[in-house]
């Protein structure tokens, strides 16, 4: 097992032994050089600041912006320059780490990474419930709605049999 830095603080480990299980992670086709495009775009840095940052004239960033693959060291220059783990875009990153791992990998600085589609199908899940929840206290807001009414109408027999009953000692006496 190797550990090749790819920000100063995250490893990305790679078991050199091939086993089937080792090999369940989908491995995905990217374009990279579009991806990089994307988020140079979303930063808003120019061509030229980009060259600036990894060392290279703007003509070779706009090759680079060409390119569907590029040596994994550059990659990692350009990793830093636009503060982004374009390596993470070619398999999912798992959905379960050991928190005690993590903050241990890290120095205590741990993060719990998950992707884009289990972090909606959380959102869905805790939408649901909040959903669930609402419709509860609407039910039970109505059961004491009901309950105030009985209690009431409950007061009024209680005041009727009152009236009842001191009409028959007026009326003994």
């Amino acid at each position: 097992m190797f550990r090749y830095p790819i920000f100063e603080r995250y490893y990305f480990n790679i078991d050199l032994r091939f086993n089937t299980t080792a090999m369940d992670v989908e491995v995905k086709s990217v374009h990279i050089g579009e991806e990089i495009e994307k988020r140079r775009a979303v930063l808003n840095m120019s061509k030229s600041e980009l060259g600036r940052r990894i060392g290279v004239s703007q003509q070779h960033v706009n090759r680079i912006l060409q390119r569907d693959t590029m040596e994994t060291k550059k990659l990692v220059e350009i990793c830093h320059a636009l503060d982004f783990n374009f390596f993470a875009l070619f398999c999912e990153i798992p959905k379960q780490i050991s928190a005690y791992w993590a903050a241990v990998a890290l120095k205590g600085n741990a993060n719990n990474i998950i992707g884009d589609a289990a972090l909606a199908a959380e959102l869905a899940k805790v939408k649901a419930d909040l959903e669930t929840q609402l419709s509860n206290v609407k039910n039970l807001q109505s059961q004491v709605d009901i309950q105030k009414a009985f209690i009431t109408s409950l007061q009024k027999n209680l005041e009727d049999k009152d009236a009842i009953i001191s009409l028959l000692q007026k009326k003994d006496e």
